[in-house]
């Protein structure tokens, strides 16, 4: 059983809160949602709109970031896997791509990328300062694990 100071990391952690972020330039938020011109008007007048359970603003390099926030969030980090459960359905941090680490104030902030329905959506991870180290920790075994699925899958594809 892999311990950080006594505990087992592997387990279901509580996330103060998950913030998942789609990207749009401004043509395909109009084209690609039905009420995509309605949130671009509203974002104009004000650079921020709430609507529909999003928030909606202008990034820095000119497209539209649409932020959706969940607090209370269970992610449950299993030994050997590649994947974890969040609220008990099975998804991909893809956390070989990115996995930035920050620790504020009163939480640690986990930026990576989540595998949702065809979708990889950027996200940020808040948990509290208490669980953060052991729950960093976990994230770092599933990254490992990961990272030896991507090499096996490299060195399968060599041999044909």
């Amino acid at each position: 059983m892999d311990k950080e100071h006594g505990v087992n990391i592997f387990r279901t952690y509580k996330l103060d809160y998950i913030g998942k972020y789609h990207f749009y330039e401004k043509d395909e938020l109009i084209k690609f949602r039905n009420d995509g011109q309605y949130i671009m008007d509203n974002l104009d007048k004000s650079n921020r709109f709430d609507y529909d359970g999003a928030s909606y603003t202008f990034t820095k390099f000119g497209n539209i970031s649409e932020g959706k926030t969940e607090k209370g969030v269970e992610i449950t980090i299993n030994k050997d896997d590649y994947n974890v459960k969040i609220n008990n359905e099975i998804v991909h941090l893809d956390l070989i791509y990115k996995m930035d680490i920050k620790e504020l104030e009163d939480h640690f902030r986990i930026t990576t990328r989540i595998s949702e329905k065809g979708e990889d959506i950027s996200c940020l991870l808040y948990i509290n300062l208490n669980d953060g180290k052991d729950f960093i920790n976990a994230l770092n075994k599933v990254k490992e694990n990961q990272i030896k699925l991507s090499k096996a899958k490299v060195e399968k594809e060599g041999e044909n």
